[in-house]
């Protein structure tokens, strides 16, 4: 079968553009298509049926072929992998037999949501094309934790909005999202929220952030907040909207590194604040 891979991924690029979203072959532009399928996710509702798989189907090739036109750009190449058609999928292999398959990740991505990020998937990628075994930081796996002791393990981003509305109704006085490298938690009621995030640090160190609106950056004000976990006086700016705390929750899954994290969600650094609270 002869395919031209550069071909179809122009023609992602050029699909992409009329959103105004500019694909180079850039890490960068991984992101980007990151966010591209995520938006697919979230109308899947509107392709129902054999057209609309169809339709899905078509949209991972074209973004996944991208990919992996990205990935051999950004170093894959030169270490001895290229295209070539497994059982009817075009996968990326190596003479050693490493197989790596941005189609299935990309359709995968659509179906599944945050859980199969193709930026985690292409740094995994780009490890393996280095020789190196992926670390546990390569993948974020969510344990939920309720205020009963009651943990759930490796909740996946399509079943979290059952416990979100758990603290949205109060039925649970708070919730907190466990991760490898810390834990993010939120509380409230009646779209009044303050979500708190900590972060371990390899050497043993931590750093605690609180998520914020926006919008009242600079309102420092303390004010009451009264929520089934009791009475709290955060700043203003520290009571945010369900929106937020979904948003929140949906980078909390798509991002594993910090900063990649950090840098998608409106916040503040409290760490000098919590550690003087710790006596530390």
């Amino acid at each position: 079968m002869d395919i031209n891979y550069h071909e179809i991924a122009e023609r992602a690029a050029s699909h992409a553009l009329k959103s105004n979203i500019t694909l180079d072959y850039s890490e960068k532009s991984i992101a980007e298509v990151e966010s591209i399928l995520g938006t697919y996710y979230d109308h899947l509702a509107e392709y129902d049926g054999k057209d609309g798989a169809d339709t899905l189907w078509n949209v991972a090739v074209h973004y996944g072929i991208y990919l992996g036109e990205t990935m051999l750009r950004l170093g894959m190449k030169e270490k001895g992998f290229a295209w070539y058609i497994d059982d009817g999928m075009p996968v990326l292999k190596n003479q050693a037999k490493a197989q790596i398959s941005p189609v299935t990740k990309a359709h995968k991505r659509i179906l599944n949501g945050p859980e199969d990020n193709v930026k985690s998937f292409c740094d995994v990628a780009f490890l393996l094309a280095d020789g190196k075994f992926p670390d546990k930081n390569v993948h974020r796996a969510i344990n939920v934790h309720l205020p009963s002791g009651q943990v759930i393990e490796n909740v996946l981003y399509r079943d979290i909005a059952s416990y979100i509305t758990m603290i949205e109704t109060g039925r649970e006085d708070f919730l907190i999202l466990e991760s490898q490298d810390g834990f993010f938690q939120f509380y409230g009621v009646n779209n009044q929220f303050v979500c708190e995030v900590r972060v371990n640090l390899p050497d043993g160190d931590f750093h605690t952030y609180s998520v914020i609106d926006k919008a009242k950056e600079q309102q420092t004000r303390r004010v009451q907040l009264t929520t089934p976990y009791g009475q709290f006086t955060p700043a203003e700016r520290e009571v945010v909207s369900l929106e937020v705390v979904n948003m929140v929750v949906r980078a909390y899954y798509e991002h594993v590194k910090t900063d990649d994290f950090l840098g998608a969600i409106p916040y503040i650094d409290t760490t000098e604040i919590t550690k003087r609270c710790m006596g530390l």
